[in-house]
């Protein structure tokens, strides 16, 4: 009996040892953020959390440069871009509530393209540059309220005053201290509306008769939520405005043209400029109707003369080109965006799944996360936010719970049908369409 027992305590200690040897053979979930070949972590905060990195690509070329505050939101950034030659497009600054300070863009000889100064997280004043002049859009809590245009001699001037009460725009062209046009037209852009493309400066409708057609579409489209990595806002939603002529950005950076006439387009690419891992999207589009224009033969006639004979000044008047197509409908898509990922790679895959997970949460799902899965998750920057073409959500609404994803898609669906989507061609392109 006394062999028996001292047999069973042998084996109950050898098993003791054997488990706590198991035990710490299993290493614990490494969660460090650490540099690597292309992350190049330069400080961090005292929470382990990045203050200053860059991201290094092929030939150690920088491809951004980025510092967060303490809480994971983008603090400053550098963006570059490759072609035609390495520089830097686009910088932002935020605040510690992740309201928008100021940005620039810059073109690819250095040169300052354009610039937008933020009050209360809405843009204030906007100024585009260009070879022909310079744009200043100045905006009254996020809306447009004047836009005006100064040709780089001095001598011409073109100035688009916004009147949302009457529901009205003045529009005044002066040349020479002469003044050679004024017109008021109603607020929003419709069919013949002019547009410089340089500086993309609302102008004068030159035509009489703008009545167009509409067909009804009824569509809808819808996708996600889906992985993605540096997504680009304009592949899942439509510009504002689209050029006949527009000189896209090349692939892997974005079209900072969309980022002029956009404030739903620059918040989001001022948000997440820079991403460390794939990000989760939800899109939903619905079309209701498209407008199509086309002006009578005589009247495009008269005015193929016109800019003949005084192509400059028909230019101040009307710009290049003018809206031919009028999409009306709605648009939103959401955005689930991480940083401070862990470099070990199992602990970020365990991470993407329980960001999924929660994403399905917020969307209306049951499964949610266990207090330890948020735990986990908690270890990185996570945060869910909703965008739409309604001014109210231009610059996000983060999505905490079901009830606020029911209660945005509420607003979404409560508002009327408008212009998402605005066509134009060149005028010198009147005579044959």
């Amino acid at each position: 009996m006394r062999n028996a027992i001292s047999q069973s305590l042998f084996l109950a200690l050898i098993f003791s040892v054997l488990s706590c040897q198991q035990d710490d053979s299993l290493p614990e979930t490494d969660y460090a953020i650490e540099s690597d070949s292309y992350l190049k972590v330069i400080s961090k905060h005292s929470n382990g959390w990045i203050k200053e990195a860059k991201h290094v690509g092929n030939q150690d070329l920088v491809d951004e440069v980025f510092e967060y505050y303490e809480n994971g939101i983008i603090k400053t950034a550098k963006i570059y871009a490759r072609f035609p030659q390495q520089h830097v497009y686009m910088e932002v600054s935020r605040s510690e509530d992740n309201k928008p300070l100021w940005s620039k863009y810059y073109t690819p000889d250095g040169e300052l393209w354009f610039e937008t100064v933020y009050f209360d997280g809405f843009p204030l004043v906007k100024k585009v540059y260009s070879e022909k002049g310079t744009a200043v859009h100045m905006y009254n809590n996020g809306a447009l309220v004047s836009v005006e245009f100064t040709t780089l001699d001095g001598s011409g001037t073109s100035t688009t005053s916004y009147d949302r009460d009457t529901g009205t725009k003045k529009i005044s062209i002066i040349q020479d201290g002469e003044t050679v046009l004024e017109e008021t037209y109603p607020y929003d852009e419709g069919f013949g509306d002019g547009v410089s493309t340089s500086n993309q400066v609302p102008l004068a409708n030159p035509f009489t008769d703008t009545e167009g057609y509409y067909n009804r579409l009824l569509e809808s489209f819808s996708q996600g939520p889906f992985w993605e990595f540096s997504p680009d806002p304009h592949d899942y939603m439509l510009s504002y405005r689209d050029f006949l002529e527009f000189n896209f950005t090349p692939s892997g950076t974005f079209v900072p043209e969309f980022a002029v006439n956009s404030n739903l387009y620059q918040s989001v690419i001022e948000q997440y400029p820079v991403t460390e891992d794939e990000v989760l999207l939800v899109n939903f589009r619905y079309l209701d109707r498209k407008g199509v224009y086309r002006p009578p033969f005589e009247e495009k006639r008269v005015l193929d003369k016109e800019m003949q004979e005084n192509p400059e000044l028909f230019e101040l008047k009307y710009g290049n080109e003018y809206v031919e197509s009028i999409h009306i409908g709605k648009q939103f898509f959401i955005i689930g965006a991480m940083r401070n990922m862990p470099t070990d790679v199992y602990a970020a895959s365990e991470i993407k799944k329980l960001a999924e997970k929660h994403m399905h949460t917020l969307l209306g799902g049951d499964n949610k996360l266990s207090l330890e899965e948020m735990e986990v998750l908690n270890k990185v920057w996570f945060e869910v936010k909703f965008f739409s073409t309604l001014k109210v959500h231009h610059n996000g609404i983060v999505l905490n719970t079901p009830e606020d994803y029911a209660a945005a898609v509420q607003d979404f669906n409560d508002a009327e049908a408008s212009a998402i989507h605005l066509e134009y061609i060149p005028f010198d392109h009147m005579i044959q369409n």
